[in-house]
């Protein structure tokens, strides 16, 4: 069995890759050769390192991703790049181990502009399937060229997993297409111990946490910087913890400046132990724009933390109000502001709270994803 992985994010890793992750571990373990096509990136993964050590096979591509640096640079940058592409042909080595399998893992729009992959599923040899982590609720339709292009590639798929049925309904709702070939599928959980964490003293300073990568469009971190700049919040006795890291580190550091914030913020950088964190914080906030499932909400649930979040993707799956969190209808700074007010204003029964989030969360998480979505993709 070859099961080739590709995947579309431009970063050394994210969470959109722990689940394919997880597949592979098991692959390589049952002696299946896997393969795995990224976009090239300077830094080297450990659960790269640690795959490639099992046995994975790893190629790259040529990516583009824009820096800071002067209009002439990234024109340079942009230049070699494209030439890169030209003769790149990665595609060409991933595809001569004859694949059985072929695994795509992005967004739930994002093959529309993989033309090689497209190309290659006009008339397949193998089985393919699509991981679609997030999508936009906010788009009312999508534009004609790419929706018959999504169609082609969605009607191709032997399965097309999602990680949310809010994203599977969105899916359908903008291709307008009933998916007969669709599953929901669980994200892995990064934390061996799945106990609830005591809950810290709520005595002292709140401290809440923002975690995910910086990344203001997708993340609406800046939404909460808002919020606290407030003149209420500025009487209360709080602290925010910002664990991850990404494009818009630098704004947020301004914004933070600007704002006044600076001494009530503190960014923590990426964290590898997330039990670590929940040790300190009584809160979690996730005021995503859009989101499939994300795992730090999962994360935060298992360990006995409360939620404010957004109303995107699965999180109402998750999160019900007033029980294991709170949730603000819509994507905007009043309808945020009002959810973090009431859940203050709760925040005496959040360890209790906390405790109704745990039990909810070990209920729905798949303890071997890795092992699902493996039988999903070989036996079928």
């Amino acid at each position: 069995m070859t099961i080739v992985i590709i995947s579309m994010i431009r970063d050394s890793w994210g969470g959109s890759e722990e689940l394919w992750y997880e597949m592979a571990k098991e692959a390589l373990e049952r002696k299946y050769k896997v393969i795995h096509l990224s976009y090239s990136h300077s830094i080297l993964h450990p659960k790269m390192k640690e795959l490639i050590s099992k046995g994975l096979i790893s190629y790259q591509r040529p990516a583009y991703v824009k820096t800071k640096n002067s209009y002439i640079i990234n024109f340079y940058h942009l230049l070699v790049n494209f030439l890169k592409k030209k003769v790149d042909s990665s595609f060409q080595r991933v595809f001569k181990h004859n694949p059985d399998v072929v695994l795509y893992n992005g967004t739930c729009y994002s093959i529309a502009n993989e033309q090689k992959l497209l190309e290659k599923l006009k008339f397949p040899t193998f089985s393919f399937f699509l991981l679609g982590h997030f999508n936009d609720e906010r788009i009312p339709s999508l534009p004609t060229d790419e929706l018959s292009i999504l169609r082609f590639a969605y009607l191709k798929c032997k399965k097309v997993l999602f990680v949310s049925e809010r994203s599977l309904q969105t899916t359908q709702r903008h291709l307008n297409l009933k998916l007969l070939n669709a599953c929901v599928i669980r994200n892995p959980v990064n934390i061996v111990q799945k106990t609830i964490i005591p809950y810290p003293s709520l005595s002292g300073t709140i401290q809440m946490a923002l975690v995910g990568n910086l990344i203001l469009v997708h993340k609406g971190q800046d939404l909460v910087f808002n919020v606290l700049n407030k003149a209420q919040w500025k009487n209360r006795s709080w602290h925010l913890n910002i664990y991850g890291s990404g494009p818009d580190e630098d704004e947020l550091k301004k914004m933070c400046e600007r704002l006044g914030l600076e001494y009530r913020i503190t960014f923590h950088g990426k964290v590898n132990d997330i039990r670590k964190v929940w040790e300190h914080n009584h809160l979690l906030l996730m005021p995503s724009h859009m989101e499939g499932m994300p795992l730090a909400v999962v994360e935060a649930m298992i360990c006995g933390r409360p939620c404010v979040a957004t109303d995107v993707g699965g999180i109402t799956e998750w999160i019900i109000e007033e029980e294991s969190g709170f949730i603000s209808p819509e994507v905007s700074l009043g309808c945020i502001e009002a959810a973090m007010e009431k859940a203050w204003g709760f925040r005496e029964s959040w360890e209790k709270m906390g405790i109704a989030a745990h039990q909810r969360a070990v209920n729905l998480y798949d303890a071997h994803p890795g092992k699902t979505l493996l039988t999903l993709l070989t036996h079928n």
